[in-house]
């Protein structure tokens, strides 16, 4: 039980930030947060469930941490295409929405784990997590007209999350192959 709580805290933690900064500090639709507070949850026990399944029918843990990486953005596309009409003819950035929902819903997988090698990596991951945030969130806040607000929380939180997304799977294939997370340093 307690692995699922990590996992859900973890999760909320990587999601939630894209919708309070969509609808609270740049003020996008922000009723829609209180539906967002019970879907969250909802969908990272689905990829909790998910992520159990995949590692008994997946043999390799590097090889069980992609198949969950490449569902929760097939997912989370779908949802996205279906269910929220940001489909690839609309203006959504699919590749955005991509990183989001990987991010949010494959990090607890890998910042939950207990590895040793990711002591480091899980560190500087949540220090730049935490960096942006605060930065995003005050450039956001300093912008008066709401259009340019909406572009550079988009832009922004889109780019962020890729890098963050494309991290995290660094940070899964290293914490399964067991390479240490110090940056080697040359003479």
């Amino acid at each position: 039980m307690k692995a699922y709580f990590s996992f859900l805290g973890v999760g909320l933690v990587l999601g939630l930030y894209t919708e309070v900064q969509l609808k609270l500090v740049a003020g996008i639709k922000p009723k829609g947060f209180i539906v967002v507070l019970f879907a969250y949850p909802l969908f990272l026990t689905f990829f909790y469930a998910t992520s159990r399944i995949i590692n008994r029918l997946v043999a390799s843990s590097w090889k069980a941490d992609v198949v969950h990486y490449l569902v929760v953005g097939a997912i989370g596309l779908a949802i996205e295409w279906t269910w929220l009409g940001n489909g690839p003819g609309s203006n959504a950035w699919q590749l955005g929405m991509w990183a989001m929902w990987t991010t949010w819903g494959f990090g607890p997988r890998v910042l939950t784990r207990d590895s040793g090698v990711l002591v480091q990596g899980r560190k500087r991951f949540w220090s730049a997590f935490i960096t942006v945030a605060i930065l995003l969130s005050a450039t956001v806040l300093i912008v008066t007209n709401p259009k340019f607000k909406l572009v550079v929380s988009v832009t922004a939180l889109s780019a962020s999350y890729l890098v963050w997304s494309v991290w995290l799977l660094i940070l899964g294939w290293r914490s399964r192959h067991g390479r240490n997370m110090q940056l080697e340093t040359s003479a």
